[in-house]
């Protein structure tokens, strides 16, 4: 039954980095994210741009809130502001997200059935899970941590060669100015920092409300 300890472990970081991924494609933190790299300024010098509407856009199609992505520079201006590259790789992007979120979905039902399994059958191995939770994600999230401080270029194309074909590497128009690689990098630092934190929580939460009841069933 340890095999389902081990699976708790591995699905839990899951699906909390696809979790706090999720504000990647939400409307108030590419409005907070708005002006705070430099690549921002690049895009008005060729073109009227509305940068919030144009976050909006890309971030509603993510969330399937529409299909088109031939949307101008402004609400009302006809389109497309991004090029063929850009439109293709965002069909791609959405693919995969939408794969990842199926991905984590599961997960999650996994370690639901797993941890109910194991609250009725074994309370002391449920506690041990739990109490051993951070262990496995947490050499994982170093690793991974440790990898973008010294080269997020490096792992930054490893993620892609691995998810899309060629067409990621994208001109200077669009994209890659309003979500460049600094953007990228402060949202993966906060990620791991969220999901190393939720997993602290859970780690007290058990210590403080799981393990009495351990104690008297010993």
């Amino acid at each position: 039954m340890k095999a389902l300890s081990v699976i708790v472990w591995i699905l839990v970081p899951i699906i909390l980095m696809v979790l706090f991924a999720s504000v990647l494609t939400s409307r108030p933190y590419m409005q907070l994210s708005e002006g705070r790299y430099a690549t921002h300024d690049l895009i008005p010098e060729r073109f009227d741009f509305d940068h919030r509407y144009v976050a909006r856009q890309l971030i509603d199609y993510l969330n399937y809130r529409h299909d088109d992505l031939t949307f101008g520079a402004r609400e009302g201006e006809e389109g497309p502001v991004m090029i063929e590259i850009e439109i293709i790789h965002m069909v791609d992007v959405k693919e995969v997200y939408t794969l990842v979120r199926v991905i984590a979905a599961i997960s999650l039902a996994v370690v639901l059935a797993i941890s109910l399994f194991l609250y009725k059958t074994n309370l002391k191995l449920f506690y041990y899970t739990y109490k051993n939770l951070f262990w496995l994600p947490l050499a994982f999230f170093v690793f991974v941590g440790t990898w973008l401080l010294i080269d997020f270029n490096r792992i930054f194309t490893v993620f892609h060669e691995i998810f899309f074909e060629d067409n990621w590497q994208l001109p200077m128009h669009v994209l890659i100015p309003l979500l460049p690689e600094a953007f990228w990098m402060v949202s993966a630092i906060i990620i791991l920092v969220l999901s190393v934190g939720t997993m602290a929580l859970i780690v007290y939460l058990n210590y403080r409300f799981i393990r009495p009841k351990v104690e008297k069933l010993s």
